[in-house]
């Protein structure tokens, strides 16, 4: 199946926004750990009310919907927005998300023993 045929079932199926949204996040996550051009790239990817760290980046819905840990360490704050073709994003849609994922360094607290600097 063809990925606008898989965002076509979504925008149909979907009872609300929020199931759609949390659709295409789950989308997103399989996508960047088995596309070619991705898979190769990050060791894992979590949805965000998933990642062992997000208490420390204000635990609530800043806007990131996953990060990823790459191959290299680093990790990735990613922002997933399912709209209509003729949609834009505007600025408010990514301001918190900015705020949260564009900081410097922040060090967030993982389960396992050692920081990890999460970088915008």
């Amino acid at each position: 199946m063809s990925f606008d045929k898989i965002l076509d079932k979504y925008r149909k199926i979907s009872f609300s926004e929020g199931d759609k949204g949390h659709r295409f996040e789950r989308l997103m996550q399989a996508y960047l750990l088995t596309d070619p051009l991705y898979k190769h790239k990050f060791k894992k990817v979590w949805l965000w009310n998933e990642f062992p760290g997000r208490n420390d980046l204000g635990g609530s819905d800043t806007g990131i919907d996953l990060v990823a840990l790459t191959i290299e360490g680093d990790y990735w704050a990613i922002q997933c927005k399912c709209f209509q073709e003729s949609s834009g994003i505007d600025k408010p849609a990514v301001d918190s998300f900015l705020a949260t994922s564009g900081r410097e360094e922040s060090t967030v607290t993982t389960e396992s023993p050692q920081d990890v600097n999460l970088t915008g």
